[in-house]
């Protein structure tokens, strides 16, 4: 556990100095910036996650393959994202960099592995949950704290799942995330003196979305489980899928940007912005942990599980949809 201990450390002083560090040079130089808040985060998460992988790798003698087209591609995620936070980027050039992250994790075999479904199902699978979820974290991104404490309590879940299943890769992947997580979480809680940026919303997205795909899940008595993944990352997901929704029903484009977010919609019920971002933790780990009890039962229990979510969101959906959120 010593080991355990030492990665979680170094991951944690990391992302808290490598923040620090970085706000201060944006705001001498006035670069990355929205207002007088340094747009940093992502940057000193991004840094403090390869350097502590490294040591990772080193000190557990992780998966040779893998773990480095995680990193390259998380990486080259994390550069795009930089350069959209300093000039924004079009639709078009976001989506080609996230179909260029995505293709990479597919040939280097970080995708799903569905029995009966064959490489290039399970190839278009993977393409659109990495895409799926790279963009529903950034979507996330609206309200201080809210995307880093969704990754802290997300990375927890895989954490759990890797020890239960001794899966080395999973471990130190959600150890790190964890640790760097919450680092973050520092100076992100409201009122932010730091924020994410598209770079660390992406980053987040990429990495959670690469960890879900090489965990494992599925037993011979539980085919529930492969529902997991989708149940741990529930909250962005459904956050996602519900502002489409609400966009829909109210005649505007899809992916217009709007204020029909689940935490905005929270918060207009006359939450503070504290008060809210804890209710979608709770929300949070209500998904994370229905996801990670998911593996651990038979199909019975798991059919419960799964539909008693199902009809919760549905629940979430009737709630919210006749709120509005101020601005």
């Amino acid at each position: 556990m010593l080991k355990y201990g030492v990665i979680f450390t170094a991951a944690l002083t990391f992302g808290i100095v490598f923040t620090f560090l970085l706000a201060k040079i944006s705001l001498k130089y006035k670069i990355l910036k929205s207002g007088n808040i340094p747009l940093v985060g992502g940057l000193g998460i991004g840094l403090a996650f390869i350097l502590s992988l490294s040591l990772g790798i080193y000190m557990f003698n992780l998966a040779k393959l893998k773990i480095p087209a995680i990193a390259g591609a998380c990486l080259f995620m994390l550069i795009l994202g930089v350069v959209d936070d300093l000039k924004e980027l079009s639709v078009a050039q976001k989506f080609l960099g996230q179909s260029f992250c995505a293709v990479l994790l597919i040939l280097f075999g970080i995708r799903t592995e569905i029995m009966h479904l064959g490489f290039w199902l399970n190839a278009i699978i993977t393409f659109f949950w990495i895409l799926g979820i790279t963009n529903a974290f950034n979507l996330l991104d609206i309200m201080d704290g809210l995307a880093a404490g969704t990754s802290l309590i997300v990375s927890s879940a895989f954490l759990m799942i890797g020890f239960s299943s001794a899966d080395l890769n999973v471990q130190v992947l959600s150890l790190i995330l964890c640790a760097v997580s919450a680092g973050f979480l520092i100076f992100n809680l409201p009122p932010a003196k730091v924020y994410l940026g598209n770079a660390g919303s992406h980053f987040f997205g990429l990495l959670i979305a690469s960890i879900a795909l090489i965990t494992h899940y599925a037993s011979g008595g539980n085919a529930f489980a492969l529902l997991s993944p989708v149940m741990i990352l529930g909250l962005p997901i459904i956050d996602t899928i519900l502002l489409i929704i609400f966009r829909v029903i109210k005649r505007k484009p899809p992916f217009k940007k709007s204020r029909d977010h689940i935490a905005l919609k929270i918060g207009a019920l006359g939450f503070s912005p504290l008060e809210t971002i804890l209710i979608m933790y709770l929300l949070g780990s209500v998904f994370a942990g229905c996801g990670v009890i998911l593996t651990r039962v038979n199909n019975l229990s798991a059919a419960v599980i799964t539909i008693s979510v199902f009809l919760f969101s549905i629940g979430i959906f009737l709630r919210l949809i006749k709120i509005e959120a101020n601005g």
